[in-house]
């Protein structure tokens, strides 16, 4: 059942539905959950606030936990726009206190701990998922590890293999970049820029996946034996930083990793490192032809782990960019519906939520969509081609490349 801590904060719960409809003081904006936006989702018990009443009433013994309540516990993209609503939470944003006293993304993920062990994970992609990370070390049931190295064919260069050869910094890539062919171009430019700054890095020969997916499916005990692995290979290598294109690698060896161990060399998304490198002279970029762009924040860099700037900065490093913000934006940004394990399970839910948020660019009058993450990427090009869009899903990295000044 739940632990003492997440009981107490499931009665710090005020009831008040800020997390169904916000009162954004700043921007008047009255959405934030894609659960419960989503056609036919408008009842309370697909709002966090009804996921919280009903795990109170299962914490007091007057229901019983059923396959339905776990298929809306499962559909929640844990992109904490919840938590940013939250009247609870206030005091935190207002900075008249440092102490958060509800954690609904981890409340999300002890609820669903609890399904699986009343033998309620009845999804089958969400299972599989699991099964794949156990047994191969990724969610998408590659079996030969051999094929997280691919994408290095095409790259013209050698990338040192770690452990083997010694680098500076490891670049962690991210199950999703290295086997999703969709979104690897990302991950080569990544390289490439690294590169193009004579940055000393390599890759992991044998990369594992982060845990993340394990730890949001509710699975604890496989995250905690992916990350203890994890520690124990990056503190090996003698790096002096990790640097990841993926924000959910990023949120679990920041966030969550701390719970099993310590990472000790520095962590950096790539946008952060890569801002480095421009800011300290070791890349240079040109002006771009002109281009109308946007950014949207991904959950897991910005909403959860506070990576605002870095992204913003190299937008604006490049000349003849016309950036627009769009009037969702930073903690308030609206999901692009992937995260917590929604993608795999649910992609029609992932396709409205990121047609949601595709309004948004075309209000701004963008024509190019930019993000820091596979999982956006992923999510935004399927269901921009779905609909015949013109706009075009670009990440940052890719655009840094193009204006670098070889």
């Amino acid at each position: 059942m739940f632990s003492e801590d997440l009981a107490r904060q499931i009665y710090r719960c005020a009831r008040v539905s800020w997390c169904k409809h916000p009162v954004f003081r700043d921007r008047g904006i009255d959405k934030i959950c894609p659960l419960y936006e989503y056609p036919g989702h408008r009842w309370e018990s697909f709002s966090i606030r009804g996921i919280i009443s009903t795990a109170q009433a299962l914490f007091e013994g007057r229901i019983t936990l059923d396959e339905k309540i776990a298929e809306i516990v499962y559909k929640c993209n844990l992109c904490g726009g919840c938590h940013e609503a939250c009247v609870i939470h206030f005091p935190v944003y207002m900075r008249v206190s440092e102490i958060d006293e509800i954690n609904h993304i981890r409340i999300v993920e002890e609820f669903r701990k609890i399904c699986i062990e009343e033998g309620l994970l009845r999804i089958p992609a969400h299972r599989n998922a699991l099964e794949s990370l156990l047994r191969y070390g990724n969610p998408f049931g590659v079996v030969r590890r051999e094929e997280r190295l691919k994408w290095t064919e095409e790259l013209g260069f050698h990338v040192k293999l770690l452990p083997k050869q010694g680098a500076e910094v490891l670049l962690y890539t991210g199950s999703i970049y290295a086997l999703e062919p969709l979104v690897r171009d990302t991950l080569k430019a990544v390289a490439r820029v690294l590169s193009m700054a004579n940055v000393d890095f390599g890759i992991l020969e044998n990369e594992l996946d982060d845990g993340l997916y394990a730890a949001q499916l509710g699975e604890t005990g496989l995250f905690e034996s992916l990350a203890e692995q994890n520690i124990k290979t990056f503190n090996g290598l003698g790096v002096k930083a990790i640097a990841t294109p993926d924000p959910h690698a990023y949120n679990a060896f920041k966030r969550y990793y701390p719970r099993v161990g310590n990472i000790e060399a520095e962590v950096l998304h790539i946008t952060e490192y890569v801002d480095m490198l421009v800011e300290t002279g070791k890349l240079k970029l040109e002006r771009l032809p002109g281009e109308t762009v946007t950014y949207h924040d991904p959950c897991n860099l910005g909403r959860i782990c506070g990576v605002y700037d870095p992204p913003r900065n190299l937008i604006k490093s490049i000349e003849g960019l016309d950036f627009r913000e769009m009037e969702r934006n930073k903690n308030y940004a609206w999901c692009c519906g992937a995260g917590g394990g929604v993608m795999i399970a649910y992609p029609e839910l992932m396709a409205w939520t990121a047609r949601e948020r595709v309004r948004d660019v075309e209000a701004v009058g963008a024509t190019t969509l930019i993000t820091a993450c596979p999982w956006c990427e992923y999510s935004f090009k399927t269901s921009l081609e779905s609909t015949g869009s013109a706009i075009k899903v670009r990440n940052i990295i890719e655009l840094v490349e193009k204006s670098i000044v070889k």
